[in-house]
């Protein structure tokens, strides 16, 4: 037996383990839906209600302003897997499983499981995030199977119009091309999780009530959410509010547009049939029709886009190669602009010291101006008091000499008037 069919025979006995009530100790809830379907929204729901997410997230961008809820490290190892098989993240081309279980994939097998084990330690209730990991949804099944820990799946379904509008937005990207994309994901994640246990979800209704839908979730999947509270209930309120859908468009939209594939049609129509009824052995055989057509499609068509697409590279490297020129001039200029940012933050500080020194004296002398304003208001009122008590006592000098006067001239008469008589009658 080959490495590609013991991998094979490895992933199938993994399966039936699942299928046959397999239950490990620990739990993975994969969200399972291609970008830009509502997965950070959902993700974020999760993480309130008390499941673990990665230890280094992604930061929130322009893009995603409430958050990612995504490792950036298992995102970057993905990337890495994807491009070692000779894809991205934005091919629509099936990826051959085979591969996952060559010798090549082994060394990114080792390395997504020690970023596991670092991003999510030993909790016993995790939830992984990365819509890559559609692609290749048994490799990371497998990998989780061997740490003991059991893989349940909710696959979050937004009408691929949304979609499409929402990576042109983003990326530029081609209408058909998103549509593509969507399939792709979309697909390949519904028909390789069908030996977990699982539930669909449409991305709207989620927005719309999301308590309702997930006191149901839990149950299906058989998670217990650890911090289904009052206060979880008011954080995922504010966090998760309907302006989140930037991008609306309804089931008749797509049916009309001109630009939409049929069997994307059909896709979405059986996928929200799922969500809203529940699995069917008739809707699962109509989606294996689907994705057998469209792999077999994209085996036909996907080597003369790849060409291409290579064509496209050829003159987008030249393209870059002026831009990183640019960009070398640019940095010298950077880095002048940086020495002369350096010299004046020295100048600044200086002034900045010498201006602080002048406040501290400016404030000192208005001190000492404030205290001798104080001292002369005082010795103002002491003076007007020495004024007013100096004319009292000037009034009461005068007053006294006045009196005095008046005494003198009272006694001048009372001693000469004897005299006068006297004379007067000694002259007789």
């Amino acid at each position: 037996m080959d490495e590609t069919a013991q991998g094979q025979h490895r992933l199938q006995s993994l399966s039936e383990a699942n299928k046959s009530g397999f239950s490990a100790q620990r739990q993975a809830v994969l969200i399972l839906g291609m970008h830009r379907s509502g997965t950070s929204a959902l993700a974020g729901v999760i993480s309130m209600l008390g499941a673990a997410g990665p230890k280094t997230p992604m930061v929130p961008a322009a893009d995603n302003p409430r958050g990612f809820f995504e490792s950036i490290a298992l995102a970057n190892a993905h990337d890495a897997l994807l491009a070692s098989a000779g894809s991205r993240w934005h091919d629509w081309r099936q990826f051959d499983a085979r591969w996952l279980y060559s010798t090549a994939a082994n060394e990114h097998r080792q390395r997504i499981k020690d970023l596991l084990l670092s991003e999510y330690g030993d909790h016993s209730l995790i939830f992984i995030k990365d819509p890559r990991i559609c692609r290749f949804v048994p490799f990371m099944s497998a990998i989780l199977a061997e740490l003991n820990i059991s893989p349940v799946a909710i696959l979050p379904i937004r009408n691929p119009l949304e979609v499409a509008y929402s990576l042109k937005r983003r990326n530029n990207f081609i209408l058909p091309k998103s549509i593509l994309l969507w399939l792709r994901h979309t697909l390949d994640a519904e028909f390789n999780s069908r030996h977990m246990r699982r539930c669909f979800l449409q991305y709207e209704d989620f927005l719309r009530d999301w308590r309702y839908y997930f006191d149901g979730i839990g149950k299906k999947i058989g998670v217990v959410w650890p911090n289904r509270s009052d206060s979880a209930d008011a954080k995922i309120g504010e966090f998760l509010t309907l302006d989140l859908r930037h991008e609306k468009a309804t089931l008749d939209e797509i049916k009309d547009h001109p630009d939409l594939f049929p069997m994307a049609v059909e896709t979405y129509d059986a996928l929200t049939k799922i969500a809203a009824q529940g699995e069917s052995r008739e809707i699962l055989d109509q989606l294996d029709l689907i994705r057998t057509s469209f792999n077999e499609g994209c085996q036909i068509f996907g080597a003369t886009v790849t060409d291409e697409e290579a064509a496209t590279v050829n003159g987008l490297i030249g393209e870059r190669d002026d831009l990183i020129a640019a960009h070398n001039i640019l940095a010298s200029e950077h880095r002048a602009l940086a020495r002369d940012h350096e010299k004046l933050t020295v100048e600044r500080d200086v002034l900045t010291a010498k201006c602080n020194s002048l406040i501290a004296e400016r404030d000192a002398v208005a001190t000492a101006r404030k205290k001798l304003i104080a001292e002369r208001d005082a010795l103002v009122c002491d003076h007007i008091r020495l004024l007013e008590q100096r004319d009292t006592i000037a009034a009461a000098y005068n007053s006294l000499g006045t009196e005095r006067d008046a005494l003198l001239t009272s006694r001048s008469w009372r001693v000469t008037a004897p005299v006068r008589r006297l004379r007067s009658f000694l002259l007789r």
